[in-house]
């Protein structure tokens, strides 16, 4: 029998808990924490605020990667999927922010979550300066997969491998 299709709301919630992850495991090095809280810091936007942005940015583009897949080859990457995928391709790419947002209608993103989703909105839709700040919250994923990368030495580093790393 086959597995039975995951629904959108069970993929967001795990899109949402490996950008979770991935943070969770780089903070694990206190230097390299606070630096990236530094940096937030530097672009006058409370640390927490930014931190909980950088997240849900990063669980958008697993999402994305998940619809892609859905409009190309008729499925959803499911969970197990995209825990899959090295983080590298997670966060390349051209996609446009507004393109990040396809397909979350369907779900419903916890309080802290949701409140970050329409921060994101905002700087996306409403002003032309704020892209500056999307580039910025870019950059942070990009800097935070490239120095686990790095630490892992594995250029295929993927959620699945970061689980593996911390319970051994």
């Amino acid at each position: 029998m086959p597995d039975p299709v995951e629904s959108p709301q069970e993929i967001w919630d795990a899109c949402a808990a490996y950008g979770d992850t991935v943070f969770e495991v780089h903070d694990q090095v206190a230097w390299q924490r606070d630096r990236r809280m530094d940096w937030y810091a530097g672009w006058r936007m409370s640390a927490p605020v930014a931190d909980g942005l950088s997240r849900t940015l990063l669980a958008l583009r697993f999402y994305a990667l998940s619809n892609d897949a859905a409009v190309t080859t008729g499925r959803p990457l499911t969970r197990d999927d995209l825990a899959g995928i090295p983080l590298a391709g997670v966060i390349s790419g051209t996609r446009r922010h507004y393109e990040l947002f396809a397909g979350l209608h369907a779900v419903t993103p916890d309080a802290v979550r949701s409140r970050s989703v329409n921060i994101l909105k905002l700087l996306t839709y409403e002003q032309h300066g704020n892209a500056l700040a999307l580039a910025r919250l870019d950059a942070a994923i990009r800097a935070t997969a490239d120095r686990l990368i790095e630490r892992y030495r594995s250029p295929g580093l993927t959620v699945r491998d970061l689980w593996a790393a911390s319970e051994g």
